[in-house]
């Protein structure tokens, strides 16, 4: 993990999905794992606290810029404690279900910004002499790839328990900057930022202008018949909703084998297989409540990944996001898999990943304090 120092400034993608969280919408980077055995909470502790130094920016939280005057920057915890961000509790019946039930309750809450954005709940009492590890960091701290970086560093594959130090560790924790040095940073910081976003702004156009001189174009029959379907408007579904109660979280096992060979059979990608997955349980989701699904249109955000050559335990986001539409009453498994597939290749060839993520630099021009107040609205 790479080395972060006090100050370090959010990039505008990670300061976006911090604007984009509010009440009823978390925004949490999150996985359940199921593990063999008993795993007692203090040895849990300490090796969460051994790993720590590894991945410092763990010891960090969010703090604004001064009178909202540039990007929110890293800054160590004064009053960090490992108790706040590794916990427990003990199952009363021991089944999946109650599992699932804690990690609904845990993942519907919003995490306190007045410290570092992650937390570990560690779930005793599981049937079959089993342990549960719910663990969640906010979006704007990593995106996915980055996250399954991060859990690389606390669980290995080793069957051999590591050696806990004996002693706690202590975190030297440096001295907050003066507001007139941090007000400063940021009026540089930002005139830096908007530079560098304008020349990337520029080199995307000049790229995107060389693919259509030469002919790397969507054809014209292709992009009227599907341009209207992805500009459309879509209904609300039920859970399209600000929903502030406790959410229902619940998970299966899908092999991973099985997705391939029908990736194989039908030539299409693991990703779109997915996609025709997802939307043939919110067909049947919505039909066992009573609505219609006939001609009605599911437009689902699909994470691209940007990151390129970087390193993939880089902390932060490097993604991009495109708007996949898809007819919602396609029944037939075949079908809606050549749906997908037809629609996903359309916007690889429109360059659809490229042109968000050029809107959303555009975007990250303008100060965060207007993209605090158009957070909800984007939501």
């Amino acid at each position: 993990m790479p080395n972060h120092q006090q100050g370090d400034r959010l990039s505008w993608g990670d300061t976006v999905f911090l604007h984009l969280e509010r009440e009823g919408m978390p925004l949490n980077v999150a996985c359940v794992s199921v593990l063999e055995g008993e795993v007692p909470f203090e040895a849990c502790v300490q090796f969460v606290e051994s790993k720590l130094p590894l991945i410092p920016r763990y010891l960090n939280r969010v703090v604004s810029a001064p009178f909202g005057i540039g990007l929110p920057s890293w800054e160590f915890d004064p009053n960090f404690d490992i108790c706040n961000h590794v916990r427990e509790v003990t199952l009363k019946r021991g089944s999946d279900a109650e599992l699932q039930a804690v990690a609904g309750k845990l993942l519907s809450k919003v995490m306190d910004r007045q410290h570092p954005l992650w937390d570990m709940t560690v779930v005793h009492g599981l049937k079959g002499h089993r342990t549960g590890l719910i663990f969640r960091l906010h979006h704007c701290l990593a995106d996915g790839i980055a996250g399954v970086g991060i859990m690389n560093v606390l669980m290995d594959a080793s069957p051999v328990a590591p050696r806990l130090p004996r002693k706690k560790i202590r975190f030297r924790v440096p001295p907050p900057r003066p507001a007139w040095t941090s007000l400063t940073a940021g009026f540089i910081d930002s005139y830096s930022d908007f530079v560098r976003r304008i020349l990337s702004a520029l080199a995307d156009l000049l790229s995107m202008a060389e693919r259509a001189a030469r002919g790397e174009v969507v054809p014209t029959d292709e992009l009227s018949r599907l341009l209207p379907e992805i500009t459309a408007f879509t209904e609300r579904l039920r859970f399209n909703v600000p929903y502030r109660g406790p959410q229902k979280f619940a998970y299966t096992q899908i092999p991973l084998a099985e997705v391939k060979a029908i990736r194989h059979v039908c030539g299409t990608s693991v990703n779109d297989v997915v996609l025709a997955l997802v939307t043939a349980t919110i067909r049947r989701y919505s039909e066992l409540h009573g609505d219609r699904v006939k001609g009605r249109l599911l437009r689902i955000m699909v994470p691209i990944n940007v990151r390129g050559g970087a390193n993939p335990g880089e902390l932060g986001n490097r993604i991009s996001l495109v708007a996949v539409t898809i007819p919602l009453d396609i029944r037939d498994p075949r079908k809606l898999l050549a749906a997908v597939h037809e629609r996903t290749e359309f916007l690889k060839r429109a360059h659809a990943a490229e042109l968000v993520s050029l809107a959303g630099g555009l975007i990250g021009m303008f100060p965060t304090s207007l993209q605090a107040l158009a957070g909800p609205i984007a939501s």
